[in-house]
């Protein structure tokens, strides 16, 4: 499932508040797609480390998902279009960390 898409079905395939345990059971073998990525993570793998939780919406259910899903679904680390390249100013990054 398209991350975008995540949100409505969040809306009508639970009643909130929902703990963590049922969202595992209902839904935590859906795939949610990472732009540009050929693995999906499900559900159950971005939820399953943050332990036992009770989600109030599908907004803070869905909004834990985002803060919680890998790398691979941010895109370009630290990219700035407005601006110089921030690692200019870090003397803890080596010029081989740069992505350009």
């Amino acid at each position: 499932m398209d991350i975008r898409a995540l949100h409505s079905h969040l809306e009508t395939a639970f009643e909130y508040p929902v703990t963590t345990e049922r969202v595992l059971e209902r839904a935590g073998d859906i795939e949610v797609a990472a732009p540009n990525v050929d693995d999906a993570e499900t559900v159950e793998t971005i939820l399953a480390p943050l332990g036992a939780e009770t989600y109030e919406s599908a907004t803070d259910l869905y909004n834990t998902i985002l803060g919680s899903v890998s790398d691979d679904y941010i895109g370009r680390k630290f990219y700035d279009d407005r601006g110089a390249d921030p690692a200019d100013s870090w003397s803890i990054l080596p010029d081989q960390a740069r992505s350009f």
